[in-house]
């Protein structure tokens, strides 16, 4: 039988480090409920994040898949175009959260993907559930919700195979902001948002039960930007946690994927992975 991991993935040379440079084995370095995973560039962790994405989709008949945008278009673009033998007819991709813009508008987070990824083949445009932007922010939201109730179903609460979130350097993720009131929405899935405080002022997002519901919940944070927050939501404990930091699958697994340089502030136990 022939593997559906591609050549670049199949046998990655994996070492494993603690922070301070001691040899460990292969085993999860775990702190406290999430693994935190740092890598030397972005593109190694790219290259395992995608092979994890196989991973965790493989001999699987549909599996289920929520996404961000940002940075994390290009890095997905880029290693899942150079895979081949991926077999992803039984995908469905949702957006974490949607910014209430024309596809054809580059804040679009849909849009990029259909600019970058969808021509590669890799994925089709009838695999990703997507808004219709022409609708009012409430009215969107609630026609997401139908949407993802219909490929999800059997669940009060949507349960996704694997979520893929990104970080600001506010400590919001998909677009639960710091402070914001939808931080504490627990009877919605799918929230609407007319006053974000990074614009566009209107969008949509997955709200936090929904996020905490996945089987797997992966960050992926890159760049010195990231690296002071990422402090504060790994190692610090907040009377008011930022949004990523209420981010903990009930029944689920958290790992954080960082670069190095994201990662250069933080003093906890950390899986160092070098997989080219």
């Amino acid at each position: 039988m022939t593997s559906l991991l591609p050549t670049h993935l199949a046998v990655p040379s994996l070492s494993l480090f603690i922070s301070f440079g001691s040899r460990v084995s292969a085993r999860s370095v775990m702190s406290s409920n999430h693994q935190i995973r740092v890598f030397p560039s972005p593109a190694e962790l790219a290259l395992s994040l995608t092979q994890l994405m196989i991973n965790e989709s493989q001999g699987k008949s549909s599996f289920s898949l929520g996404l961000s945008g940002g940075s994390l278009v290009s890095l997905l673009t880029r290693e899942l175009t150079k895979t081949t033998g991926l077999d992803t007819k039984g995908w469905k991709v949702a957006m974490c959260d949607e910014r209430l813009v024309p596809f054809t508008d580059p804040e679009s987070t849909y849009g990029e993907y259909l600019r970058q990824l969808i021509p590669s083949e890799k994925l089709s445009e009838s695999q990703f559930i997507t808004i219709d932007p022409s609708l009012s922010v409430e009215e969107c939201a609630a026609d997401y919700t139908k949407k993802l109730r219909e490929i999800l179903p059997g669940n009060d609460i949507p349960v996704f195979d694997m979520l893929i979130l990104g970080v600001g350097p506010d400590g919001h993720t998909a677009s639960l902001f710091p402070g914001h009131s939808l931080l504490q929405v627990t009877d919605q899935i799918v929230a609407p948002i007319s006053d974000s405080p990074k614009p566009p002022a209107q969008r949509i997002t997955l709200t936090l039960p929904v996020i905490n519901a996945a089987k797997t919940v992966v960050f992926v944070a890159t760049g010195d930007g990231k690296a002071a927050v990422l402090k504060r939501i790994l190692q610090e404990e907040e009377s008011d946690p930022l949004p990523a930091a209420r981010v903990s699958p009930v029944n689920g697994t958290l790992l954080w994927f960082l670069d190095e340089t994201a990662a250069q502030h933080l003093t906890c136990p950390v899986e160092k992975h070098s997989v080219l």
